[in-house]
């Protein structure tokens, strides 16, 4: 019984995840929430976590990352001319 209720919730969630993938659990269940009424499922967000959780179905947030490096600015790049240089003495 309780395998044939995950299964039509995998289904339906599938179903959903065709046209918009990276959707969450929260998003999922207010969306789906007349699907779910129509199949005569009863399903809360702990539930459907924990089954989308059991079949590797949970969306992994994206890591953020700042973009530090502007390379294509109107400002001259000058070339490193003391890249090859060997340094000898100091100035002292």
């Amino acid at each position: 019984m309780r395998l044939e209720i995950e299964q039509q919730i995998i289904e339906i969630v599938r179903e959903r995840r065709k046209s918009l993938p990276r959707e969450g659990v929260r998003k999922l269940l207010k969306s789906l929430d007349a699907d779910f009424t129509e199949a005569n499922i009863k399903v809360g967000r702990d539930t459907l976590f924990n089954v989308l959780r059991k079949h590797q179905m949970l969306t992994l947030r994206k890591r953020t990352s700042a973009r530090t490096t502007n390379s294509y600015h109107r400002f001259y790049k000058y070339n490193n001319i003391i890249k090859d240089v060997e340094v000898t003495r100091s100035n002292q």
